[in-house]
């Protein structure tokens, strides 16, 4: 027996039979954080969903710790989800993906080395990293945020305003750790108003 077909065969056991299905969540150590490591894929070789959590992600207090690059998943399908939901997708993946590729001439040069179109794709790639950010509630305690449980079709009709440019003009931080769009959208409108001196002062 090798590892392939071990790996198999326990993947066979919890497949679906007639009449009934067992729904298996795996956690999957990759050593030394090597994807291409034979026991990894072998393993998420089986898989219908891969969750891929990122050590960077965290480090940048962005969390869930997600890496929606590495993530998979077989029901992103527009005969599943929708055409709607697909193209969404996609096109925040790719928006995600140029930025990652640019970032070590970002980090090296500076984002002023960069052409137009590429300076416009990282501030709404940065922009995309915070809204996807959600504050959870078994945390409330500790960060002192309240959590959000935010409904998917808000999620997508908020990343298609951030793509659009909707929120270019806003600070980065608005979009951080919020619900829905318009929960940032309220963070920036105060965020504004405490920026104007005397704001709160009375005539």
């Amino acid at each position: 027996p090798t590892l392939a077909t071990e790996v198999a065969g326990l993947q066979e056991r919890i497949a679906s039979v007639a009449g009934s299905a067992v729904t298996a969540i795996q956690a999957v150590y990759v050593p030394a954080d090597d994807f291409t490591d034979p026991a990894v894929t072998t393993i998420t070789g089986h898989m219908d969903c891969v969750i891929m959590l990122s050590r960077a992600q965290a480090a940048e207090g962005f969390y869930p710790a997600i890496d929606p690059l590495g993530s998979s998943s077989m029901l992103l399908d527009p005969l599943v989800v929708g055409e709607d939901h697909y193209q969404t997708a996609e096109a925040v993946r790719q928006a995600l993906a140029r930025f990652r590729e640019l970032s070590d001439i970002i980090s090296l040069l500076g984002v002023e080395e960069l052409g137009a179109a590429d300076r416009l794709i990282v501030k709404r790639a940065r922009r995309l990293q915070r809204f996807l950010t959600q504050p959870f509630m078994v945390t409330e305690a500790f960060t002192g945020m309240p959590g959000a449980s935010v409904p998917l079709s808000e999620t997508l009709s908020g990343c298609r305003a951030i793509l659009a440019g909707e929120t270019d003009g806003w600070s980065e931080s608005s979009l951080y750790m919020v619900g829905t769009l318009e929960d940032a959208r309220r963070k920036e409108a105060a965020a504004s108003v405490s920026d104007i001196p005397n704001a709160g002062a009375v005539a």
